[in-house]
């Protein structure tokens, strides 16, 4: 056992015991070559000792070793200890006086959104840079506890540390085969026990941590319903969004990284992915969403047909005249068409081309209320509630990416000869006994899937909804039957 004043390697002078557990022991120590504080995180062997521990320690070393950032603890030496009394390994790293957020908390500190939000995005930051290491490298035991705060002034949270990288794994580790499960109960989703740890686990972790400092309940004290942490904050829609999504159980339910999860967190429309990308170039759609309403519109253009048809029947009653009548009739009718095809194809000419096709633009509005529709938007029209429920009772998103049955049977289990059946793409929204198609059943507008998918995606971000992908299937002909005599 060290005691104070102790030395090390005749450089670091032992001052206190901060931590102890089972073969492990942290103590604050003195560096007699530089003079500042260190710390000094010890592994003995002893009762308790498993192989697995001096890997996850050596783990730490060469991870710090090889990180530079300023929110992380230094590496500064690691050497074997050979006191027979204390035989082990040392790890000494930069001490960082602080109080952690567990610290705060205790004290009665109370968080508000905006330090919630600028410590989330100050950590998303941090968790960026270890995430994009080669390889990435995992925390794995994020939570109040390991995050220190300091110097702190006016509005800002002032300074954000990360510290205990004892838990921490590679992704190349992990794929070795040499996963060992860690991390605090409470704070790291369910494939985590599964030793199946993701960047995104780190993810869930931070949530659950700020989850924390917002309701000042240990996450495992908090009700889950369906695996997911039900809790009450004062705290606006977007943010709490936000958290479910970070705390999702169902990995591929969270976001696809920390860039993503900054993103959605800074995003001033509330959109948590990048869904441009799947929109289509040459698309007609035109979306505008903030954090509390979606509007969809379209425009289907309807060729103001009448004149030009007009003029195409004059021109065939000539033609007709030609075939039929005497010849000096004929030549009349002729002249008198031609002359009224040359002057309502003039008048056409003299229309602004832009009134020559009569648009109408469809809508579909979801706001914190209902489910709205307006159609032809230049006749004025009000819009019309589409459904009695709250958007938050949205139950269902589905997208049915359409078929084309090429072959069709009749009752009877026969081939219809020729016989084809197109079901076209389709989006709805289903809420208790409402259905909502997309596009509406008044619209003749036709998009294709790639345009309906983007659509799916945005709805789905915007409702917080997954999106179902439904295929048709044709109709199966009734079993034949030989009356019992089979």
């Amino acid at each position: 056992m060290l005691t104070t004043d102790a030395i090390l390697t005749d450089r670091y002078q032992i001052k206190e015991l901060l931590s102890q557990k089972a073969g492990r022991q942290t103590f604050l120590a003195k560096d007699l070559h530089s003079q500042v504080p260190v710390i000094i995180k010890l592994l003995r062997f002893g009762d308790g000792f498993e192989w697995d521990d001096l890997k996850l320690f050596e783990r730490e070393a060469a991870t710090l070793k090889n990180l530079d950032h300023p929110e992380i603890p230094k590496y500064i030496d690691y050497f074997e200890i050979d006191e027979v009394d204390t035989p082990g390994f040392a790890l000494v790293q930069s001490y960082i006086e602080a109080p952690s957020l567990a610290t705060l908390i205790a004290r009665g500190r109370k968080f508000s959104e905006t330090e919630i939000i600028e410590l989330a995005d100050r950590l998303l930051g941090l968790l960026i840079y270890l995430h994009q290491q080669a390889p990435p490298v995992i925390h794995r035991d994020i939570k109040p506890s390991n995050i220190l705060l300091a110097n702190r002034s006016g509005n800002s949270m002032g300074d954000v540390y990360l510290v205990d990288f004892g838990s921490v794994q590679t992704v190349a580790k992990q794929e070795e085969g040499t996963v060992t499960i860690v991390g605090s109960y409470g704070y790291i989703p369910l494939e985590q026990f599964g030793g199946q740890t993701t960047t995104a686990s780190d993810l869930y972790s931070l949530g659950m941590t700020l989850i924390y400092l917002l309701t000042g309940t240990h996450p495992a004290e908090l009700p889950q319903v369906d695996g997911r942490v039900k809790f009450n904050a004062e705290i606006s829609k977007r943010l709490q969004r936000w958290l479910e999504k970070m705390t999702h159980p169902h990995l591929d339910k969270r976001f696809d990284s920390a860039k993503v999860a900054q993103l959605a967190l800074k995003s001033e429309d509330g959109s948590y992915g990048n869904f441009d990308q799947l929109k289509p170039a040459h698309t007609q759609i035109r979306l505008y969403r903030d954090q509390n309403r979606l509007q969809i519109t379209w425009y289907h253009e309807n060729p103001n047909f009448f004149l030009q048809i007009l003029a195409g029947w004059l021109l065939f009653a000539s033609i007709i005249s030609l075939v039929f009548s005497s010849l000096t009739y004929m030549f009349f009718v002729f002249f008198i068409c031609l002359m009224c095809f040359f002057l309502v194809n003039g008048l056409t000419r003299m229309i602004p081309k832009n009134n020559r096709r009569h648009k109408t633009s469809c809508h579909l509005i979801i706001d914190e209320g209902h489910i709205y529709n307006l159609k032809d938007r230049k006749q004025g029209h009000n819009p019309i509630k589409l459904s009695e429920h709250p958007r938050s009772l949205i139950e269902i998103l589905a997208y049915n990416p359409g078929y084309t049955f090429d072959k069709c049977l009749d009752t009877n289990g026969k081939l219809i000869q020729g016989s084809a059946i197109t079901i076209p793409p389709k989006l709805y929204l289903y809420c208790g006994n409402f259905e909502y198609s997309f596009p509406a059943h008044f619209s003749s507008a036709k998009f294709s899937q790639t345009e309906l998918w983007w659509l799916g995606q945005e709805l789905s971000d915007f409702l917080n909804l997954e999106l179902q992908v439904i295929y048709p299937t044709p109709e199966v002909p009734p079993a034949s039957s030989c009356g019992g005599g089979c």
